[in-house]
């Protein structure tokens, strides 16, 4: 019960992080919600379904692959995460300075994803891709992980400019 809580929790404050610092500062995130902010920021798309249609999309493809412990925390943890979102993705509004609002998202991405691996879950996305790909062919988490984060942040140079990129990795390196 208490490894649930805390999935809770931590799975509240990435999302607070989210949508009250990243989305009304034109910031990006690492991962599946760093691609659904970008679709946000160039097509109007919802993060909170994008989010939650990209991250079943992983979870489906890495059923065979992963424990299954691992499987229900996510199926639990990704549409909470889609939910948080949902429901705070209108309260942000603008801080006037681009750095402190990285700080901010960058801290309180830092505190979701603590309670979140602390309670040994996942809410999916490229974490979840590179687990499979170390099971399939033996890359390393750390590494994969980095670089599938790292081409979404770039991305962002073409959507939100590279100002707004260096400030979402000043966020990502808080976090």
């Amino acid at each position: 019960m208490k490894d649930f809580g805390l999935m809770v929790l931590g799975t509240f404050f990435f999302a607070f992080s989210v949508t009250i610092f990243a989305m009304p500062n034109s910031l990006a995130e690492g991962g599946i919600p760093g691609l659904s902010l970008l679709l946000y920021f160039g097509l109007g798309w919802s993060p909170a379904l994008v989010n939650f249609i990209a991250n079943g999309i992983v979870l489906l493809i890495s059923y065979r692959y992963l424990p299954k412990s691992v499987i229900i925390k996510s199926i639990i943890a990704i549409p909470l995460f889609s939910i948080f979102l949902f429901i705070l993705e209108d309260l942000g509004s603008p801080l006037n300075d681009p750095l402190l609002a990285a700080l901010y998202t960058g801290v309180f991405t830092g505190v979701g994803f603590g309670f979140i691996f602390r309670s040994g879950s996942t809410i999916g996305g490229t974490s979840t891709i590179a687990k499979v790909l170390n099971y399939k062919f033996g890359w390393e988490i750390t590494g994969t992980n980095f670089v599938l984060d790292a081409l979404i942040v770039v991305g962002g140079i073409f959507v939100i400019g590279p100002i707004l990129t260096l400030n979402t990795v000043v966020a990502l390196f808080i976090g």
